[in-house]
């Protein structure tokens, strides 16, 4: 089993936050999920396997440097909608202002929210507007 060197986990548990949607790619494990399985992040252990809730019930992690997944950008998750509420509550730009609250998501660590705004302007404003998931 290889392990991650401090660099390498500082930068999973940045690209892995809790929360993030992925898709597995590849698993090298028996009572692995199909390929394709959507699953959603809990973190990223000591060894830099990243602990995923997957969709269909299982939560075998990715192993680092054998696993393969994809993050999902686009979906609604709830962390895009805490992110989209936190930043609200900062009471520091009008809510319609989407190039401002990407910079304020950006400042804030809210990745998944910037890259959700780059393609999902019409969610975002139905949500804005109704509170509702379109």
């Amino acid at each position: 089993m290889i392990f991650a060197s401090e660099k390498s986990l500082r930068q999973l548990k940045e690209q892995y936050p809790e929360g993030t949607r992925v898709e597995l790619v590849r698993m090298e494990d028996s009572q692995a999920p199909p390929v394709g399985t959507k699953g959603t992040v809990k973190g990223v252990d000591d060894a830099g396997s990243i602990l995923v809730n997957w969709d269909n019930g299982s939560t075998l992690s990715l192993v680092y440097g054998e696993d393969r997944c994809r993050i999902l950008v686009g979906e609604f998750t709830q962390t895009v909608r805490d992110q989209i509420l936190a930043i609200r509550e900062t009471g520091k730009t009008n809510m319609f202002d989407v190039p401002m609250v990407q910079r304020l998501a950006s400042e804030m660590g809210y990745h998944e929210l910037v890259l959700f705004l780059i393609d999902h302007r019409k969610q975002y404003s139905h949500f804005i507007l109704t509170g509702e998931v379109e």
